[in-house]
Order: structure tokens, then sequence, then C-alpha cells
């Protein structure tokens, strides 16, 4: 028969107390402080999508949604910038 040892609940808990850590940190990470504002007026260019300009309509992580007349775009904050 197996035996229960007294340490393992306290090495669960310290897996527990990692594991939650490492969740914040990396939720952390993924909400990168994009530099415009919902409603700003942006220039994207980007490869696939092309050069548009619009209103920063939805900012979703590092997303961003350029509302133009009829759709709007997701560019990656870093490929935008503001009009000269």
């Amino acid at each position: 028969m197996g035996e229960i040892h007294a340490g393992a609940p306290a090495f669960s808990a310290r897996v527990r107390r990692l594991s939650g850590f490492v969740h914040q940190t990396l939720a952390r990470a993924r909400r990168v402080p994009v530099p415009y504002k919902l409603g700003e007026v942006v220039i994207g260019d980007d490869p696939f999508n092309g050069r548009n300009e619009g209103r920063v309509a939805v900012k979703n992580g590092t997303f961003v949604g350029l509302q133009t007349v009829d759709q709007i775009f997701f560019y990656d904050y870093r490929q935008l910038r503001r009009p000269d």
C-alpha cells in the first residue's frame, strides 16, 4: 500500500503559489500599455492591410482596431503612428 506523507500538502500548496505567480506575471506581460487613446486619429501601415488612416476604436492587448469610413482594420500598436 502507498503511504501518504505529511509533507505532500505543503508541496502542492507551493506548486499552486508558484503557478499563481507565473499566471499573474504572464497576464501583466500581456497587458502592454498601448500609447494610443480611444478616438485618437492614427495611421496604420502594414504589408497585409495596407496604409489606412482612421480613429482608434478598439484596444485589445497589443492589437488596435482602426475604424475607417467603412471598416475596422486591426494592427499591432507598433505599426501605428500619429499623422504628421
